[in-house]
């Protein structure tokens, strides 16, 4: 019996000793546990804290700086409109707190913040880390180091600093607020984000075996912008003081060069502060003048004269009798308002806008030279400008040939256009029928000072002719001149108004409308072209509201260009 047990341990011996080593690892890992959580639970939970500390000094050390974008002014002065700066975070290690609640006090009191988000965070015994502050200047980190609170610690590190707060934030974009992360988003500081940024000096997967390419280099580089400071600032004051004053949703302003395609301003209200982005919403960040469509209105109706005249199917002496309303499609088409205005010519249809004027000349064009001249014009496209996400108009309903989409077309309604697109397409009209790229980055400079690259004026192709654009200047100096709101003094100024009704969400239009003006000055060699839209103003028409701000932005230019006036 006994030899028979012996010969059953023997072959059961395996099991015996894996159950044997089982059972001691389990008793080493429990006295392991007992003695870091109970004998020595200060000594390692200090350690441990130390530990976070080292973590986030290297990944400090380690961060992404970014290059600077700036703004320009007449002269070539160069203002930072987007740095690095130091700033400071405050944050807790729970474990080391000992009096929750007079901790969340002190700091309630001192830095105007939350006593019960404070206690929920310190409450966390658990947690090594714990967020109170970021983005705190240094006297506010010296002063959370002067009260000396056990568990509370201060950290320096390299943020992202916009200097002019909301001022022009939808063309520069952010950073992200995070050291692990601290690339674009929005704007130029996205599309430009590879240049901004520090890139990892590994260039494949096979240099990621030497240490040395693992750390970031310090290459990024600088963007000097085309935005001129002065003119951003006062199309910005312009804007923000109307959208109130009108009660509007929001504007755009858009300054550029027609000869070159350089954005001079781009304003958008509202806008935002990118040093706190994390407090407005999604769409906040979204650019309107190159990622939102609207309908044009009666700017449009200069786009088909263009097709007309570029096309020979018209004169600017063609004749049409107006009666104040036509009918297509068993559709009442009338005019703005609500007038007969008899015997007219291209002259006339511009100068008092007339819609009825607009379909006549379209149903003498054609739907298929029309419809050419729209996507020549390039308002399904994207205008090829340097910032993120540009949308493309939506001109779908051409694709019918339907005469009623074609007649409410040629006075800009039922389709839609991005006022970057409407105004290059007005720039292609002021530069004799050339149209260029828009852009908005003049040159890159590398951390050495020198310039890396230089972005040229770039022309995308012939529109319509020298002489229709000649043409298409007169009339638009002569509608200027015969409604007098836009005007200035001693200068012409070519330009057109539009007011669109805005469709609702059954397709039907409501008493709501775009307020737009799109000019350029001075006619007979433009420096600049300037677009104006007001979203939803409560005034009826654009001579009250945008006309009036074209003439002040303006004016404004024309001084500070020191051009002269020519009679």
């Amino acid at each position: 019996m006994r030899r028979k047990k012996t010969k059953q341990f023997l072959n059961n011996w395996r099991l015996y000793f894996i159950l044997i080593i089982f059972v001691l690892s389990a008793g080493i890992m429990l006295w392991r546990l007992y003695s870091l959580q109970i004998l020595h639970y200060e000594d390692f939970s200090q350690k441990a804290a130390a530990q976070v500390k080292t973590t986030e000094q290297i990944k400090n050390n380690l961060q992404y700086l970014r290059g600077t974008i700036y703004f320009q002014t007449r002269d070539g002065s160069l203002i930072p409109v987007a740095v690095n700066k130091r700033f400071f975070e405050i944050y807790a290690v729970p474990k080391e707190i000992e009096d929750v609640v007079e901790t969340a006090e002190i700091l309630s009191k001192q830095f105007d913040l939350s006593y019960e988000d404070l206690i929920i965070k310190f409450s966390k015994k658990q947690s090594l880390y714990e967020l109170v502050m970021k983005k705190v200047d240094e006297a506010s980190a010296q002063k959370v180091n002067d009260l000396h609170l056990k568990g509370v610690y201060t950290k320096e590190y390299i943020g992202r600093y916009y200097p002019y707060q909301e001022f022009a934030s939808q063309v520069i974009g952010y950073a992200k607020d995070d050291v692990k992360d601290f690339h674009g988003q929005y704007g130029l500081e996205k599309y430009y984000d590879d240049y901004l940024s520090n890139q990892s000096q590994s260039k494949n997967l096979f240099d990621f075996l030497s240490l040395k390419n693992l750390t970031y280099s310090r290459s990024n580089s600088d963007i000097i912008t085309t935005i001129d400071f002065n003119i951003q600032k006062k199309a910005e004051d312009l804007l923000q003081k109307n959208v109130k004053e009108w009660k509007a949703e929001g504007g755009t302003i858009i300054v550029m060069e027609p000869k070159t395609g350089k954005v001079l301003a781009l304003a958008n209200y509202p806008n935002f502060d990118p040093n706190h982005y994390s407090s407005y919403p999604l769409t906040s960040f979204l650019n309107p003048a190159t990622q939102l469509t609207y309908e044009p209105g009666s700017v449009f109706k200069i786009i088909t004269v263009a097709a007309g005249l570029d096309s020979h199917r018209i004169t600017p002496q063609t004749q049409f009798y107006d009666n104040g309303e036509v009918i297509v499609n068993g559709k009442k088409i009338q005019n703005w308002d609500l007038k007969a205005h008899g015997a007219c010519n291209v002259f006339d249809i511009i100068a008092y806008s007339l819609n009825t004027g607009a379909v006549y000349l379209e149903k003498l064009i054609g739907h298929d030279i029309f419809h050419q001249y729209v996507l020549d014009f390039g308002f399904n496209q994207k205008t090829g400008i340097d910032l993120p996400n540009e949308t493309v108009g939506n001109i779908n309903n051409l694709k019918s040939f339907n005469d009623i989409y074609f007649a409410t077309a040629s006075f800009g309604q039922g389709i839609s256009v991005t006022p970057i697109a409407m105004i290059n397409a007005f720039a292609a009209i002021a530069n004799n029928g050339l149209m260029m790229t828009p852009y908005v980055t003049e040159s890159i400079i590398d951390s050495e000072g020198n310039q890396e690259k230089i972005i040229e004026p770039k022309p995308k192709e012939q529109i319509i002719s020298a002489e229709v654009a000649n043409q298409l200047r007169i009339i638009m100096v002569n509608s200027v001149e015969k409604n007098k709101v836009a005007e200035i003094k001693g200068y012409q100024i070519a330009g057109k108004t539009g007011t669109a009704q805005i469709p609702d969400a059954k397709g039907t239009y409501s008493s709501k409308t775009i307020q737009s003006f799109i000019g350029y000055a001075p006619a007979e060699d433009p420096r600049f072209i300037v677009l104006v839209k007001l979203d939803k103003p409560e005034a009826p028409l654009a001579g009250s509201t945008v006309v009036p701000m074209f003439r002040d932005l303006t004016k404004f230019i024309l001084d500070y260009y020191e051009i002269p006036p020519r009679f």
